[in-house]
């Protein structure tokens, strides 16, 4: 598993989040710009510990998965589609399990606009542990949530059990 991938998989997230994923992240990171086009690109231990921080627990360790697998079956769509692809199938899953909570969290953009982010959370009972699934809810639906004209989880199982569309 190499940096450079851990590095396209954080910019494709960060560019769901806020739009311009590569700049967020070379200055989250402190990169130079070009480094992520690098494909020799070495993190620092600091910058590996920024950028394990732009994902939740569970989704690290499914971008490390995802890493590894594509460096040793790399598949046609790209990391980023397949990474995705995992985190919804994984999502789909969590929709049945009857330890399953969701809610939405707001963050607010430097813009003055917010985020609204839906997250699926298995909690174990055990020593506080709890798995989390992040996702970013376009605006036009956060809307709909906040005003009760659509709930939150009716929304989720419509999204996530949603089949991936191929072209």
């Amino acid at each position: 598993m190499n940096d450079q991938t851990l590095l396209t998989l954080a910019a494709a997230i960060l560019t769901g989040r806020i739009g311009d994923g590569p700049a967020a992240l070379t200055k989250a990171l402190h990169l130079a710009p070009t480094a992520l086009k690098d494909e020799h690109v070495t993190l620092t231990h600091a910058q590996r510990d920024r950028l394990r921080y732009l994902f939740t627990d569970y989704e690290w360790m499914l971008a490390k998965k995802i890493a590894v697998l594509d460096a040793t079956d790399p598949e046609e769509g790209g990391i980023v589609a397949r990474y995705q692809a995992a985190k919804a199938r994984i999502a789909r899953s969590w929709l049945a399990a009857p330890n399953l909570a969701t809610r939405y969290v707001k963050e607010p953009l430097p813009d003055g606009g917010q985020l609204m982010h839906l997250q699926l959370r298995l909690d174990y009972g055990e020593h506080g542990l709890v798995d989390v699934l992040d996702f970013v809810v376009p605006e036009t639906v956060a809307k709909h949530i906040e005003a009760k004209q659509i709930d939150l989880l009716t929304w989720a199982k419509q999204y996530l059990l949603a089949e991936p569309k191929t072209d």
